[in-house]
């Protein structure tokens, strides 16, 4: 890799040029550098200041300037100016000097100043000392990649950051690869100024896996118009192509309207993109989702709305995506259920009232659909007979775990320890039929249930006893009465 030449100027103080002729006061003031940071194979231009001082005497003529090397086996003159013209006393003047320094290194030098009276004719030299340290230096080039995998395009950062001490024009960043396809590989800055810091963007697919060698190439112009390129390596490791794709699916619901949530698990090296859900069934209409991006060892789960036509639906899941530069498709399968209205009989309870068995309860719909046409009614069983005025009972419509109170009415003619129930109702068009038993209370049924007028009752046992005492009274009257009379008898004898 090239670096950048960093010209730093040395001015050192000199004590004005020596003046050969008498009457002449004149020296070098001064000497400027453009750029004060030149670089090998860019233009530097010195500009000594030559000025005659007011108290000369004489007119100065300048025959040449020149800037030459200092010490070695012999002297290099880098640059001359010749036929400057007069200066009169008090004047001054500044001759620009160019030359370009191809290699790094600090050069000691000097600007001669070649002259003489202009009216004795006298020669007048002048030599003004310059130090100048030449250094390679570029803008700062850096190269960031993602992680690569075998046949997959995956994005990189080249960033230049500009730490000369002048500003930069014409930019161009371009990056080449070494067994690795560069895509986007070209970007362009008009101007990159001090201080500043621009970023280029590109993308690159390596062949396969393994060692891969990346290269940024920077070009660049200085505002004296050199050239100049600098650039910048990076090694990257590229694994081997590694795709795991699956589907983990999930729903809610329990109706004929579910949802079908499904987890895109992506298990590989490298991301699923522009990933398409759908889900196919013959007896449920599924609807599908787009996913721009799974990354890699990442999930992001989606959720399909499914409608059931059947009371279950199998559903065929898919995930289209593309990874690793090609189209791929991961399967799986689910059952949705939809879980039917049915009914249950609950709160059951017996009592005894005006000599009929009194059942009461709930059709509970302990399902999700709603249920039609309940109709709750009391069956024959052993001593147990249907009564009015509530043989049978019609609920009518129970929506999904919801319920709806019923009346019952029977007669029990010994002794029963349960009712026999049927429930029947519709489900999708279909009647259901199902028995229940409702329990009874010993104490409701432990006598024969007597027909009206065959039962006394308590009070059939108190008149019995008041019409046992008026016998012996009327059986007590009479033997006194007989007695009576018979005393009368007696008397007559």
């Amino acid at each position: 890799m090239r670096r950048l030449l960093v010209v730093t100027l040395v001015v050192l103080a000199a004590a004005p040029g020596v003046v050969a002729g008498a009457q002449i006061n004149a020296s070098v003031t001064n000497v400027t550098v453009a750029p004060t940071s030149p670089a090998p194979g860019e233009s530097v231009t010195f500009t000594p200041t030559i000025r005659n001082l007011q108290s000369s005497g004489d007119p100065l003529e300048i025959r040449a300037v020149t800037i030459r090397g200092v010490g070695g086996d012999g002297i290099d003159e880098y640059a001359r100016v010749t036929n400057v013209g007069t200066l009169s006393p008090g004047a001054e003047v500044s001759l620009p000097l160019t030359h370009t320094f191809e290699d790094a290194g600090t050069r000691d030098l000097r600007v001669y100043v070649y002259a003489e009276n202009a009216n004795t004719g006298k020669d007048v030299e002048l030599r003004y000392p310059v130090s100048l340290s030449v250094e390679e230096r570029h803008p700062q080039v850096g190269v960031q990649t993602d992680d690569s995998v075998a046949g997959v395009a995956s994005n990189g950062t080249v960033t230049v950051a500009n730490g000369l001490d002048t500003s930069v024009s014409n930019v161009e960043v371009s990056v080449s690869g070494d067994g690795a396809r560069v895509l986007d590989d070209r970007s362009v800055f008009a101007s990159l100024d001090e201080g500043e810091t621009a970023q280029a963007e590109f993308r690159f697919r390596p062949e396969r896996a393994g060692t891969h060698e990346l290269t940024a190439t920077v070009s660049y112009t200085l505002p004296s118009g050199t050239e100049r390129t600098v650039t910048q390596n990076r090694t990257i490791e590229t694994e081997a192509y590694r795709g795991g794709v699956v589907l983990d699916t999930s729903r809610s619901g329990t109706g004929t309207d579910q949802t079908l949530a499904v987890d895109v698990v992506n298990k590989g090296n490298t991301p699923a993109e522009d990933v398409v859900v759908t889900g196919v069934s013959e007896n449920a209409t599924v609807s599908q989702t787009i996913v721009r991006s799974v990354p890699a060892s990442s999930t992001k789960r989606v959720r399909l709305n499914a409608t059931l036509s059947e009371r279950s639906a199998t559903v065929l899941v898919s995930a289209a995506y593309e990874s690793g530069s090609a189209q791929r498709r991961v399967n799986t399968t689910t059952t949705l259920r939809s879980a039917p209205g049915s009914i249950d009989l609950t709160g059951l309870d017996v009592t005894r009232e005006s000599g009929v068995l009194q059942i009461t309860g709930s059709t509970s719909n302990v399902g999700a659909m709603t249920v039609r046409s309940v109709v709750v009614r009391v069956l024959p069983g052993e001593n147990v007979e249907p009564a009015a005025p509530n043989r049978d009972f019609f609920v009518g419509e129970v929506p999904g775990s919801d319920f709806s109170s019923f009346d019952l009415t029977a007669r029990a003619s010994g002794n029963v320890t349960s009712i026999p129930l049927e429930v029947s109702y519709l489900v999708d068009g279909t009647r259901v039929r199902q028995q229940f038993s409702a329990p009874v209370d010993p104490g409701l049924t432990g006598q024969p249930v007597e027909q009206a007028g065959s039962s006394g009752g308590p009070g059939a046992g108190l008149f019995a006893v008041v019409g046992l005492g008026a016998v012996v009274l009327l059986v007590v009257a009479g033997l006194l009465v007989r007695r009576y009379r018979r005393g009368d008898d007696d008397d007559e004898i």
